[in-house]
């Protein structure tokens, strides 16, 4: 692999694929929390995005022969040897011909071998001088995906398992990815980061993989999306307790030298930290919570190292303190951080007590101004937790959840209401959310976000149609795309052209179940039962698929009940060959040849009759 401890690459416009909307911004909010918040040096951040920039003179463009050059690199830095490395992609994956592939910016849904990156590939390229401590995260099972192929992963899981590669895809093999306008970024995306900032320093597989679990969902839900649940491969009981992130064995020790030795220009540091030399948002800058052990160490005469507390973002030694008491009064860190609680308490006071204090009506104006229910993100109640893999995992709170619903309750507005019916999994209740959204009028203020709920919310009754139809749940596929409104133009378009695919898929799984169902019914020697199936396998139709096989299935049955009558008839049993031979199909081959013996045998016993 490169000689990177980690490489993001996220994809919005892709060449020949409908462009994602926060592939590029997943793959840089990843990165910027590995250099901001886990001390990650910047030069082990490589960024492949729409518009990363040159790295050693080389192209970052996410294109298939940029993405194998880098992964591809020979690794030349020892330190990387024997720690982990991570792998991030958010953009779209297919499966072809049962072979995985991940989709670059120039990757041809009409030439996925020549186009795609085989996973195989890629893991291999990752393995590298044995080492095993790899961690692939892959957000690719993206809805609406390419029309081509199959449901990928499959392949990538039995090859995680195989190569001993950590994994976390975004989403189970038969659930989709989505993104959220509201987070800027993919639903997996804002878990993980989430689960990073939580964890810190101190994350492992197996915690990653508990709070993944449990929050994604609660996101999913929260946004209005089908459930997304992650799928993690764990290669062994070893590594489900290791610490992870890239930076927290070996690379922290030399960042504390150069925080030791420098006086942290702000601007200096956003020059040279942040990846493939672009300046991040400040906003996006994350501060270590105060529950971290970052204060100074005490160390003894003997000048032995100070051991850092396992959660600390930057380990301290004897030298570090030292330069730091080099320092004025007032850029000692306790001054700082004292003149930094200081500000929290006023802004708190000033700030956060005030709103408190408003009373109910006040909150109702600002719920239907806003047009959501406010819902309660997790809050860790024990940052600085010694075990952070038994922690308690972040819960929204109760009371305030109860607030919410108490407000919706109260609140007349017809989107509000709307947006209180919201369930994931049935499209009839956002058809009925729909139908309440239509309610407000066009000289409403809330009447433009109306629109956009019912053309979100039509999106994901296209995505629920499109799940279950990937589950071979036809009927209920259609069902859900006839509930789909002309609202959004495109969206309805694209759901009646699906709903007349799968309808003939439908009908022709409706005719295979039919001609099946018949031929378990025949019976050798029992001419009732070759005739119960030629009328059950009348049902099909001209024109519908599998009439051919019908019809080749009613002649062949037709002609083995003539010859059951012609062998009665032989045996002197013209009575039973009459009766057996009145069941050959009409309008099949046999059915003119059945028509003349029996007028022979009728025939031979009315002469019997009256001699």
């Amino acid at each position: 692999m490169t000689n990177h401890a980690c490489v993001a690459v996220g994809i919005n416009r892709y060449q020949f694929l409908r462009p994602l909307s926060y592939g590029q911004a997943d793959a840089q909010a990843l990165q910027q929390l590995l250099v901001w918040q886990a001390n990650l040096p910047s030069e082990q951040c490589l960024l492949l995005t729409d518009s990363s920039t040159l790295v050693a003179n080389h192209s970052t463009y996410p294109s298939r022969e940029n993405i194998l050059h880098w992964v591809g690199m020979p690794n030349q830095n020892a330190l990387l040897w024997d720690h982990w490395r991570w792998f991030f992609f958010s953009g779209y994956g297919v499966s072809w011909q049962e072979v995985d592939y991940l989709m670059p910016i120039d990757g041809n849904p009409d030439d996925i071998p020549g186009t795609g990156i085989p996973v195989k590939a890629l893991f291999e390229s990752l393995k590298t001088h044995d080492n095993d401590k790899i961690l692939v995260l892959l957000d690719i099972n993206r809805s609406p995906g390419p029309t081509v192929g199959g449901l990928v992963g499959a392949e990538t899981v039995e090859l995680a398992e195989q190569m001993g590669i950590a994994l976390v895809l975004s989403s189970q093999l038969n659930q989709y990815s989505h993104e959220a306008a509201a987070l800027g970024k993919g639903l997996f995306t804002a878990a993980l980061l989430e689960a990073l900032r939580y964890y810190h320093t101190e994350t492992t597989l197996e915690n990653l993989d508990q709070y993944l679990r449990e929050r994604l969902p609660e996101l999913s839900q929260h946004h209005w999306r089908p459930i997304q649940t992650p799928l993690t491969v764990i290669p062994t009981q070893k590594a489900r307790r290791q610490l992870i992130l890239p930076s927290v064995n070996f690379l922290a020790q030399e960042r504390t030298g150069i925080i030791a030795n420098s006086k942290l220009d702000l601007q200096e540091i956003r020059g040279e930290d942040y990846p493939n030399g672009t300046t991040p948002p400040l906003q996006d800058i994350v501060v270590s919570p105060l529950g971290l052990n970052t204060s100074p160490i005490n160390t003894t005469n003997n000048s032995h190292p100070a051991t850092s507390k396992p959660g600390a973002m930057v380990p301290s030694t004897d030298k570090s303190q030292l330069g730091l008491d080099k320092l004025p009064w007032w850029q000692k860190p306790l001054f700082l951080w004292t003149l930094g609680i200081l500000g929290l308490v006023l802004i708190v006071i000033r700030v956060v007590l005030p709103i408190q204090d408003n009373n109910n009506s006040e909150q109702l104006v600002q719920t239907t101004n806003s047009g959501e229910v406010p819902v309660a993100s997790p809050a860790p109640t024990n940052l600085a937790s010694p075990n952070p893999a038994v922690a308690a995992s972040p819960t929204p709170n109760v009371q305030e959840q109860t607030s919410a619903q108490k407000l919706v309750s109260a609140n007349p507005n017809p989107l509000v209401e709307a947006k209180g019916m919201m369930e994931s999994s049935q499209a009839s209740v956002f058809s009925n959310a729909i139908d309440m959204a239509r309610k407000v009028q066009p000289n409403d203020p809330l009447y433009q976000q109306a629109q956009q709920d019912i053309s979100r919310w039509s999106r994901v009754m296209m995505d629920i149609a499109e799940g279950r139809a990937q589950k071979k749940n036809l009927g209920g596929a259609i069902a859900a795309a006839k509930m789909i409104p002309k609202d959004d133009p495109l969206v309805h378009q694209e759901a009646q052209q699906m709903m007349a695919k799968w309808q003939v898929l439908s009908q022709e799984k409706q005719n295979q179940g039919i001609i099946e169902k018949a031929k378990k019914e025949i019976q050798p020697n029992q001419a009732s039962s070759y005739n119960r199936g030629i009328t059950a396998i009348s049902q099909v139709k001209p024109g519908q698929l599998g009439y051919e096989e019908a019809q080749q299935l009613q002649a062949q049955w037709s002609e083995q009940i003539y010859l059951m009558a012609n062998t009665r008839a032989a045996q002197g049993k013209l009575k039973e060959a009459v009766e057996t031979a009145k069941l050959v199909g009409q309008g099949t081959p046999s059915y003119e040849k059945a028509q003349k013996a029996i007028a022979q045998w009728s025939e031979k016993i009315y002469l019997m009759a009256n001699t």
